[in-house]
């Protein structure tokens, strides 16, 4: 039955998606890089990334409890590659997978997911940077006007016709395990500016 429920929630939830992305009106502050590269962007802003890159068979890491279920099949439908499971050992199976991705796709990963705390940058993403010699791009994103639920990152959904600002960092690679530790502020401190950097001016 829950597969049932799943797939025709998955479905419904991408139509409403696509149709109310289409009244969207993004504006890059930045172009999006070329080539293969690791996409890092808060886990609040999902949807309107979603939406924006739809279509482009993006790697999308993917919690594997009932709850990434609700985001990993719609995304599926929206023309991602959800991966489900966790970041944070390199033996995962997750990890094997997007590495073997990562070398046909571009991937995308909320490092402060699945569950938080908001806005902070765990190791995960790095070591996904590490193992597949992919420079981190950092994504920020900023809404006119949305609805912004009671959960812990506090979830965006864009209302419609709002403006979306979007904003590609420069790329930052880790080479070494040793800067997985090193480089864990720098990647946090970037992603802070960045945001800061995209507001939408009131």
């Amino acid at each position: 039955m829950n597969k049932i429920v799943f797939f025709i929630e998955k479905h419904i939830i991408a139509v409403f998606l696509l149709l109310l992305g289409f009244t969207f009106r993004y504006k890059l502050l930045t172009p999006h890089s070329k080539g293969i590269v690791i996409y890092a962007f808060w886990h609040r802003n999902i949807i309107p990334l979603l939406l924006l890159r739809k279509f482009e068979k993006i790697v999308i890491l993917v919690s594997s409890s009932k709850d990434g279920e609700l985001i990993a099949g719609p995304a599926k439908v929206l023309g991602f590659q959800p991966v489900r499971g966790s970041s944070r050992r390199g033996g995962s199976k997750a990890v094997k997978e997007i590495i073997k991705l990562s070398r046909r796709f571009s991937i995308g990963v909320t490092p402060d997911g699945p569950k938080g705390p908001k806005e902070k940058i765990k190791d995960g993403l790095l070591y996904i940077a590490y193992f597949t010699h992919l420079p981190i791009i950092p994504v920020a994103v900023d809404i006119q006007r949305e609805k912004v639920f009671n959960s812990w990152d506090g979830f965006r959904l864009p209302i419609p016709f709002t403006k979306i600002n979007v904003s590609y960092g420069k790329p930052i690679y880790i080479k070494s395990k040793d800067e997985v530790k090193s480089k864990l502020a720098l990647v946090q401190e970037v992603m802070d500016k960045l945001t800061l950097e995209n507001k939408i001016k009131k």
